[in-house]
C-alpha cells in the first residue's frame, strides 16, 4: 500500500481522526510516520478541516519537544500528514513500567511545559494534553504529538464554525473547556497538572461513575493535595500541581515558562538536599549483631529439626494450588441520548444506530461520536465501567449560517 510516494510498512495505531502508519520515503530513504484521515471522516467537512489544521499547526513549529511535520498530501480519496517517526513509548505506558519519583516527574513536567510555552507563543493551544499524547524517547526526552483538535489563534478563525470546541478527553479537560468557554495556554497547563497529579498519586484528581459526574467534579470538586495521598511526594511539588489545577485560569501559572521555571527550581532543590541517613550508634550496631546471631541460631535449629524427622513423621505433601478460572470479558453499558433526537451514533468508528440508544460495550475507554445533518459533530472519549450503565446526554449545536 502507498500514499503519494510514501510506502506503508505497518500500522502503528488508530485515533479519533486518523490511522497512523510507519512508512518509508524512498526519495530520501527515511522512515517516517504517516497519519491518514480515516475514510469515514472524509464525508465531514469539519473533520477534513481539522485534519488539515493539525498539519498547519505542527508545520509552523520547530521545537525538539514537538513532533515535526515533513509533508501534507492527498491520495486514494483521503488526505495524509507525513511526520517525524518517534521511537519511544507514550507517557501512559512509560509510567506503568517504572516507579517515578517527584524529581523524575518534575523533569517530565518541565519539558512538557517548555514545549507548550513554545506552541502558545505561536498562537497554538493543544487542547488534548494527556499521557497518550506525550511520547518519551529512549534518551528520556519528551515529544508532544496529536494536534488534531488544536486551537489556532488566527484573525480568520472568528469566521469559522465552532465545531470541535468540546472535543478532548474528559478527565483531562479544564473547567473552561467543559463549559464550552474560550481556552488558552493556561488550559493546557491545567491538563498537565492533571497528568502530574495522576502519576504522583495513582488516581486522577477528578473522577466519577459517568461523564456527567466527571464534568461536575471538574467544575465544582476540590481534590486533596497529592502530598496528603502520597507522603513521598515533595510538598513543594504538590503545591505546584495544585496551582495548575485552579478552577480560574488567572489563579494558575500564567505561562509554560513560569511553570517550567518552578519545576526546574524544585529539581535543583532536591539535587542539593543533604542525605537524611543518620549515623548508626554503637548501641544500634550491637543490637544488629545480636539480632543476626539470633537469626542464624534459629535457622540452624530449623535445619536440624527438618533433617532429623523420620520419613513417617514428614508432613504429607500439599496439593498443588488450582488457578482460579479466568474471568470473562467485563461488560458495561452506555445509554446515549441527544437533543435533538435521531443523531447517528458511532462507537470506535463503527455506526451503531440513532439516539436514543442503549449499547452493551466492553469495559474501558471508547471513542463516541454523534452526527446529525445541519449540526456540528460531537465527540469524546468515554469510560465504560464493568456492570454499570452510564448515561450520556448530548446537546448538538446547530450549524449557524454565515450569510
Amino acid at each position: 500500500m502507498q500514499y503519494g510516494r510514501y510506502q506503508i510498512i505497518k500500522e502503528l495505531g488508530r485515533g479519533s481522526m486518523g490511522v497512523v502508519y510507519q512508512a518509508h520515503d524512498p526519495q530520501i530513504d527515511r522512515l517516517l510516520a504517516l497519519k491518514v484521515l480515516r475514510p469515514d471522516r472524509m464525508g465531514s467537512a469539519d473533520f477534513v478541516q481539522r485534519f488539515m489544521k493539525e498539519a498547519k499547526a505542527i508545520g509552523r513549529m520547530a521545537h525538539p519537544g514537538i513532533v515535526t511535520v515533513y509533508d501534507v498530501g492527498e491520495d486514494q480519496e483521503t488526505v495524509y500528514i507525513a511526520m517525524e517517526f518517534l521511537e519511544g513509548v507514550p507517557l501512559s505506558t512509560y509510567a506503568k513500567e517504572r516507579s517515578l519519583s517527584s524529581n523524575e516527574l518534575a523533569s517530565i513536567g518541565m519539558q512538557v511545559a517548555e514545549s507548550l510555552d513554545y506552541a502558545h507563543a505561536r498562537g497554538i493551544v493543544h487542547r488534548d494534553i494527556k499521557p497518550q499524547n506525550i511520547m518519551i524517547t529512549p534518551d528520556g526526552r519528551v515529544k508532544i504529538t496529536d494536534f488534531g483538535i488544536a486551537h489556532i489563534e488566527d484573525p480568520a478563525s472568528a469566521q469559522q464554525t465552532q465545531a470541535g470546541e468540546i472535543l478532548g478527553t474528559p478527565n483531562y479537560m479544564p473547567p473552561e473547556q467543559v463549559l464550552g468557554r474560550k481556552v488558552d495556554g493556561r488550559s493546557d497547563l491545567y491538563s498537565l497538572g492533571v497528568i502530574l497529579y495522576e502519576l504522583s498519586c495513582g488516581v486522577r484528581p477528578f473522577r466519577g461513575d459517568n461523564l456527567g459526574a466527571v464534568f461536575h467534579a471538574i467544575t465544582s470538586g476540590n481534590p486533596p493535595p497529592p502530598a496528603t495521598l502520597n507522603p513521598e511526594i515533595d510538598p513543594d511539588f504538590s503545591r505546584i500541581i495544585m496551582q495548575c489545577l485552579q478552577k480560574e485560569p488567572e489563579a494558575r501559572f500564567q505561562s509554560g515558562k513560569t511553570l517550567a521555571e518552578a519545576l526546574t527550581s524544585l529539581g535543583r532543590k532536591q539535587e542539593t538536599a543533604p542525605a537524611q541517613t543518620p549515623p548508626k550508634s554503637k548501641t544500634a550496631r550491637g543490637l544488629l549483631i545480636a539480632g543476626a546471631v539470633l537469626l542464624l541460631a534459629i535457622v540452624l535449629g530449623g535445619v536440624y529439626f527438618m533433617t532429623s524427622q523420620s520419613p513417617e513423621k514428614k508432613a504429607a505433601p500439599q496439593p498443588a494450588a488450582v488457578a482460579p478460572p479466568i474471568e470473562s470479558v467485563s461488560i458495561g453499558a452506555l445509554q446515549v441520548a441527544s437533543t435533538p433526537t435521531g443523531a447517528q451514533v458511532f462507537i470506535d468508528g463503527a455506526f451503531q444506530g440513532t439516539t436514543p440508544l442503549r449499547l452493551d460495550l466492553p469495559a474501558g475507554g471508547h471513542e463516541v461520536r454523534l452526527s446529525m445533518p445541519d449540526h456540528h459533530e460531537w465527540e469524546a472519549q468515554v469510560q465504560v465501567e464493568k456492570q454499570q450503565t452510564q448515561p450520556l446526554n448530548v446537546t448538538l449545536e446547530p450549524v449557524v449560517s454565515k450569510e
